[in-house]
């Protein structure tokens, strides 16, 4: 099962959306069958009101995703956002659910480096880096030549569902990118679903999410250029 879902706190909900667009992602690629939708108080308290006037409450999917040559079947548990709050509880309610009722073995938990400070607007070079839940799951991280996440405190829901899941018999690894840029994130989308890849065993053409990303570049250029009347590029070790 993969897990993807972002902060929904207001203040960080665009600079941390790697996770809900990754997933956004997944589901556009791939077919997917919905297997449930939960609701929970962990949630934001709203509704969304959409363009027929109809209030949507925000909610958690299960989704069995169709990737063409995975080596095994694949879950996603994807959002509007992670829980804020009651973590401990809400991680042992989806740990249990994906063990009994979908038998679920492995768990990859995507996510943000909460302790890494935010990056350029734009990045270039996007590391992908992994832990694991226990040293055999560190160990299968290795295998896929998967950088080794700094030693840090990593927090809140992403992170506290791998420590908990062997208590649940269910490997459990975590893949971050490091924060940074602001909304879109598609190198960092492409640098995660490429690593996924490695793992579940497919292999995709991301040239759409390289042109977003050149995109988003001449988008951040031609603002800095407005905002201080100078001529400076992306490129230019100045630009922040």
């Amino acid at each position: 099962m993969i897990i993807s879902l972002s902060t929904g706190l207001p203040q960080y909900f665009l600079l941390y959306s790697q996770a809900r667009e990754l997933a956004k992602f997944l589901l556009e690629r791939f077919g997917a069958r919905k297997l449930a939708t939960y609701y929970s108080s962990t949630m934001e308290d709203f509704v969304q009101v959409n363009d027929d006037g109809v209030a949507e409450l925000p909610s958690y999917s299960v989704h069995m995703l169709e990737i063409p040559g995975a080596k095994e079947k694949t879950l996603l548990f994807s959002g509007y956002s992670s829980p804020r709050d009651h973590t401990y509880e809400f991680c042992e309610h989806v740990l249990g659910v994906a063990k009994e009722r979908w038998g679920v073995k492995r768990i990859v938990s995507v996510g943000a480096r909460w302790s890494e400070e935010p990056t350029q607007a734009v990045v270039d070079e996007v590391k992908v880096y992994g832990y694991g839940a226990t040293k055999e799951d560190a160990q299968f991280l290795r295998g896929f030549g998967i950088l080794e996440n700094p030693t840090e405190i990593a927090p809140y829901f992403a992170n506290v569902i791998v420590g908990l899941a062997p208590l649940y018999g269910i490997s459990a690894v975590k893949l971050s990118v490091d924060h940074g840029e602001i909304r879109p994130h598609p190198r960092q989308v492409k640098a995660l679903v490429q690593t996924l890849g490695r793992i579940l065993g497919f292999d995709l053409d991301l040239s759409e999410l390289d042109a977003e990303a050149e995109k988003l570049k001449t988008e951040v250029n031609l603002i800095s250029k407005v905002n201080t009347g100078k001529n400076r590029s992306y490129d230019d070790p100045s630009f922040i």
